[in-house]
């Protein structure tokens, strides 16, 4: 809320300082943001009256003045399209001071100019102006204009939801009072006399908790008083220069009562507060027309709705400048019920802003005897015809009871009880040193949690220690943080970018990877239909992310993430950890000098994930998956001793359709993390490899081609050869299938690395050891030499 210095002032009997008032709000809870200084920034500009206006002799949009301050006649030249003789307008003699410049005696087109006739923008009243400022016709010539506008300040304040009791200036005024001891000017507008008229209102909906309306009739919507428009475009708000729209929102700034206006032409019969008529439409004063539905409470009469309770008017139902009888609303509605319909019609304004925050029930009395006390000085031959008040809530006092020691516990205090006492009956309400009655505007204390908080108000946030309630309790090592931290560290060397996407999915994501839907933990209460169920898999998150960056023309993508998968076993929803990744395009499109970069493939993808696992003992691979979106040739299974931990591989072409990319070849792998926890909370030891000390002496290599029976696997072959003595390393360097060879067999070449760390293997030593590893596999797989 943008607040005015002068005005918050005006219900103090002290004289404050801005800075003393900026400094007490800041302590008690309030942000102070973008404060300007407004008012006439000016020196010898005086209150003065245009004589005579005629046209300057060589220039068509130029007018030439007589201007008198009282004692002096001026020639003046202006060129304000506004300028008129008669009017009283602000006028700089020459060597007059506005802002940072001095004014000099100048001749404009051959004619000399005495002074100058000024705008609210040069006065520094406004930040643009369109002519020449026109002065009220009573004022006195020769009177400074620095003294009618003196120097003032504007500021934003910050006021979090629970001090929306506070949206206004008296509401701030009696903040200070409070929390300060300042004396603050009791509020009395003149009393109401009672009312002869009679008008209906009739409340048919729980969300109105009170209506108050007034009928004023014999009104002349004439131009809003000076001091009204002042400060209304001081504040930053548009004065409209209409009586009745002002002095609305002049309330509201003042007293935080939202009010509003109806044109008694437009109202038939009665005032009916109800919930919206399904199909029902209303026109607002923005100029828009809004469906309505039930759940959107209305101000109606008997045939139509006029306004949206608490948010904004209805045009048809509005005042105009003929408007002479009208109705004057003062509700009070539920927080959430004007919040809700803000919500579904996209109207934020003042009004709604404040109800949503609460507005004081009991606050009516006080606002409808100021408006109509505003409405009858500037209109003295109206009538208030008809005052109406419609009470819809339980009127009751709440009372919370007060236990010191519990406040001093609370805020980690030693506050004596004579002084948190002398707080207490500070705050407005009846204290009677042991209950505390909460005034009614204060509907954000609860609770003696609330009237803490109050407390540390009044004795200052900053003279409160800064100490923990309760004892810093050591965390626990999180094994998983530390087993992803041991793997993703790994994938820049990749340069792979990390993901992290929500975990919830729809129902034909999972549908495309062949997932049985009734095996997915779906919510109960999904914000839509995009989000309704808990992935069963990541691939699903890490499809979008790489539809994502191939519509925008990205053709190699590498991303990984780490998160949770879900699902149902023996009917219980089950979470685990996951490690995924997608890869597809080239391996590194960055190299320009290259005429064609490398493919990722088959390969590249397994030599990223035995990477990854390098420092993990007890990881083996078996080919062909059996995921159903995976390519089970060009798939393989993950596992950590007998556990399947994973898969990597091809996905199946099928997936690219279905979900609309644009790449050919996807490799997806994944790393189920359970297991690796499993033993590593058990025996972090014998999950990661020990380093071996490097011989001093050579290493002895030997390259080996045998032919098996198709039938036999890599993995089943490596498991035998990988026994062999002092052999420290075997690579398959190389796989053949076709000319040459027997149809039912197929080649491998292993490389063999021999090391011991007390002699250097002889060449018939090494053809030993290569011997017996061909006889192991002549026993096992019938395999013989090449």
């Amino acid at each position: 809320m943008r607040v005015l210095y002068s005005w918050l002032c005006d219900y103090l009997d002290e004289k404050l300082d801005f800075k003393t008032v900026t400094s007490n709000l800041s302590r008690i809870g309030f942000s102070i943001d973008d404060v300007k200084i407004i008012g006439a920034d000016v020196d010898d500009v005086y209150v003065a009256e245009v004589l005579s206006v005629k046209k300057h002799p060589n220039a068509d949009r130029l007018s030439l003045c007589e201007v008198s301050d009282g004692k002096k006649i001026y020639n003046v030249v202006c060129g304000a399209p506004n300028v008129r003789a008669e009017q009283k307008v602000p006028f700089a003699v020459v060597g007059a001071r506005l802002g940072n410049e001095v004014l000099k005696k100048a001749k404009i087109r051959g004619v000399e100019s005495e002074g100058m006739i000024c705008s609210e923008s040069e006065l520094g009243l406004a930040d643009k102006s369109d002519g020449i400022m026109v002065l009220d016709d009573k004022l006195e010539l020769g009177k400074s204009i620095k003294e009618l506008f003196p120097p003032d300040y504007s500021f934003e304040l910050e006021i979090t939801p629970n001090l929306g009791y506070c949206l206004s200036h008296y509401s701030l005024a009696r903040e200070l009072s409070i929390f300060y001891g300042y004396k603050l000017k009791e509020f009395k507008p003149s009393k109401l006399s009672t009312p002869t008229g009679r008008f209906d209102i009739e409340i048919k909906t729980d969300d109105c908790l009170r209506y108050q309306g007034i009928v004023i009739k014999n009104i002349k919507n004439k131009t809003t008083p000076t001091y009204i428009y002042d400060r209304l475009k001081k504040i930053g708000l548009n004065p409209k220069n209409n009586m009745l729209i002002d002095v609305s929102n002049y309330l509201m700034f003042e007293l935080g009562q939202p009010t509003h206006f109806f044109d008694l032409r437009n109202i038939s019969e009665k005032i009916v507060v109800r919930k919206a008529f399904k199909d029902e439409k209303i026109k607002t004063l923005d100029g828009k027309d809004n469906a309505l539905d039930e759940n959107i409470m209305v101000i109606a009469d008997s045939k139509k709705p006029l306004a949206v309770a608490g948010v904004m008017g209805g045009y048809f139902s509005s005042i105009n400048d003929d408007t002479s009888d009208i109705l004057v609303e003062i509700a009070h509605f539920v927080p959430a019920a004007v919040r809700r319909s803000s919500k579904i019609l996209g109207i934020k304004t003042d009004s709604s802003y404040r109800y949503e925050r609460g507005v004081d029930v009991k606050l009516s009395e006080l606002a409808a005897s100021r408006i109509c006390e505003i409405i009858k000085t500037t209109n003295q031959d109206s009538e208030i015809y008809s005052i109406t008040d419609v009470k819809n809530y339980e009127e009751k006092e709440d009372i919370i009871d007060i236990d010191h020691s519990r406040i001093n516990r609370i805020l980690g205090t030693a506050i004596s009880d004579e002084k948190m006492d002398e707080v207490l009956r500070r705050l407005d309400g009846l204290y009677d040193g042991h209950s505390f009655h909460i005034p009614s505007y204060r509907a954000d204390i609860k609770s003696i949690w609330d009237i803490s908080e109050e407390v540390a108000r009044y004795i200052g946030y900053d003279v409160i220690e800064s100490k923990t309630s309760m004892p810093v309790l050591k965390s626990k090592d999180d094994p998983f943080y530390e087993l992803k931290k041991n793997i993703s560290s790994k994938f820049s060397v990749f340069g792979f970018n990390e993901c992290v996407n929500y975990d919830l999915v729809c129902e034909d994501e999972i549908k495309k990877l062949g997932y049985d839907i009734n095996g997915v933990l779906k919510l109960s209460n999904p914000l839509s239909k995009e989000f309704e169920y808990l992935r069963p898999s990541i691939l699903l998150s890490l499809l979008k992310n790489l539809r994502y960056n191939s519509n925008r023309g990205i053709k190699s993508t590498k991303i990984y993430e780490y998160g949770s998968v879900f699902g149902i076993a023996e009917k219980k929803p089950v979470e685990k950890r996951v490690l995924s990744a997608i890869l597809s395009g080239s391996i590194d499109e960055t190299i320009w000098w290259k005429k064609q970069t490398e493919e990722i493939d088959f390969f590249y993808t397994k030599s990223v994930v035995e990477y990854l696992l390098s420092n993990f003992s007890g990881i083996r691979y078996t080919q062909g998956c059996k995921e159903k979106f995976m390519v089970s040739d060009m798939s393989a299974d993950i596992w950590l001793g007998d556990k399947k931990i994973g898969f990597y591989g091809l996905l199946n072409p099928d997936i690219s359709d279905m979900f609309d990319l644009k790449s050919e070849k996807i490799f997806y792998f994944e790393v189920l993390l359970e297991e690796f926890v499993k033993k590593y909370s058990l025996d972090f030891a014998s999950l990661v490899k020990k380093p071996k000390k490097v011989s001093d002496l050579q290493y002895g290599i030997r390259d080996l081609s045998i032919l098996v029976d198709k039938k036999y696997r890599y993995e089943d072959i490596y498991r035998v050869v990988s026994k062999a003595e002092d052999l420290i390393e075997v690579t398959l360097i190389d796989f053949y299938d076709g000319k040459n060879i027997p149809e039912d067999k197929k080649s491998f070449t292993f490389r063999f690395v021999f090391s011991s760390e007390s002699k250097t293997f002889t060449d018939e030593e090494l053809n030993i050891k290569i011997e017996e590893i061909l006889k192991k596999l002549e026993n096992s797989f019938g395999a013989r030499l090449r």
